[in-house]
C-alpha cells in the first residue's frame, strides 16, 4: 500500500516516458503533495500555484464559451508552446497531476498514463477512511 504523504511513486510512470522534464501532484488550490526528484521544491511550488490558478481560468472561461453546465469539470488543460507541453488533468478530490516536456514528448501516451495514475490516485483517496469528528477544536 502506497504511503499517502509520498505520492511520488504515482509519478514514475510518467517521468519514465521519453521527453518529459517534470511531473507534480498538487491540491486544487496549489500546494505541492509530491514532485519528480529533479523538480526543485522552489519551482514546484510556484509552477503548483500558477497550475492551481491555471485551471481555475480555464473552468471560468470554458463553461461560457462552450456553453456547459456551470459544474462541468474540466477534463485537461493543455498549454503547448515552442519550449514543450504542460498538461493537467483531475486526480480525485480536490487533485490535480501535472506533466511538463519537451517537444519529443508523446502527448498521447502521456495524457493516457497521467489519466492511468489519477485514477490509481483517486483510487487510493477515496480508500483512505474519512476522519471523525469528535466535537473538539
Amino acid at each position: 500500500m502506497p504511503d499517502r504523504d509520498n505520492e511520488t511513486w504515482y509519478l514514475a510512470p510518467i517521468t519514465e516516458i521519453p521527453g518529459v522534464r517534470h511531473a507534480l501532484i498538487m491540491t486544487l488550490d496549489g500546494m505541492v503533495q509530491a514532485r519528480s526528484e529533479d523538480l526543485p521544491k522552489d519551482a514546484a511550488d510556484g509552477i503548483a500555484a500558477m497550475t492551481s490558478s491555471l485551471h481555475a481560468a480555464s473552468r471560468a472561461a470554458s463553461i461560457p464559451a462552450l456553453d456547459a453546465p456551470a459544474d462541468s469539470p474540466i477534463e485537461t488543460v493543455t498549454v503547448k508552446m515552442a519550449a514543450g507541453t504542460y498538461m493537467v488533468m483531475p486526480a480525485g478530490a480536490n487533485t490535480l497531476i501535472a506533466a511538463a516536456g519537451d517537444d519529443s514528448m508523446p502527448m498521447g501516451v502521456v495524457a493516457h498514463t497521467m489519466a492511468r495514475q489519477a485514477m490509481k490516485l483517486g483510487e487510493q483517496f477515496m480508500s483512505v477512511s474519512a476522519r471523525v469528528n469528535d466535537g473538539a477544536s
